[in-house]
């Protein structure tokens, strides 16, 4: 598929809707939709939204043709907590966290196997040198809190997303990826409200 129209009309047929129909669920008329396949129009943002929200289209894939369509059948589900972790300072974590799941394509997090992934979004700007962005979605592996990398971090009741540094002796320093954010070093009995909830193997970036 070289075109957007192509890849428009690939979209409207894996969606299984008559043209009316799906014209309908994205919000549009039906005399839109059949310029959108004949590629005499461009999608306007909110159709692009509507796509990407309703149908699990990556719009890298749709405008430009690069990556993964978001429509394959070799996608899976992470389980995504309804929380946020701060790339900045940290928030509040609720004692019960309640849980959802959304769909990801399956190359994003390679070998790892998602029933063992959790995801969270991010709040915050701290980690942008490490392409984190406010409004992202990480998905770290609970049973990987070793080696030095980026990690989802619980310090007392807050949650926070930051380069981990574990060579110090007896302490635990945090990196942001932002010069606007300083170091911070936990040691001593400090350490005892400080839990690495998993390392992050893959960052899902908001449209």
């Amino acid at each position: 598929m070289r075109t957007e129209a192509e890849r428009y009309k690939f979209i409207l047929e894996k969606s299984g809707l008559s043209k009316s129909a799906f014209a309908a669920s994205i919000g549009i008329s039906r005399s839109h939709s059949y310029h959108l396949e004949r590629g005499t129009q461009k999608p306007p943002r909110e159709v692009l939204e509507q796509l990407a929200a309703l149908y699990n289209v990556n719009l890298n894939w749709l405008i430009h043709g690069k990556g993964p369509s978001g429509l394959e059948n070799d996608t899976v589900e992470i389980k995504l907590l309804e929380q946020e972790a701060a790339a900045g300072h940290g928030v509040d974590v609720p004692d019960y966290t309640e849980k959802q799941y959304f769909q990801i394509p399956r190359s994003l997090i390679g070998s790892h196997h998602p029933d063992r992934l959790l995801a969270v979004h991010v709040a915050g700007d701290s980690m942008i040198g490490e392409h984190i962005n406010d409004g992202d979605i990480v998905i770290f592996h609970p049973e990987i809190k070793e080696g030095n990398g980026i990690y989802v971090v619980s310090i007392g009741n807050s949650l926070v997303v930051k380069r981990v540094d574990f060579n110090t002796p007896e302490a635990i320093i945090l990196i942001s990826a932002n010069p606007s954010y300083e170091p911070r070093r936990f040691s001593g009995m400090e350490l005892g409200d400080i839990r690495v909830a998993g390392r992050v193997v893959a960052c899902y970036h908001k449209v």
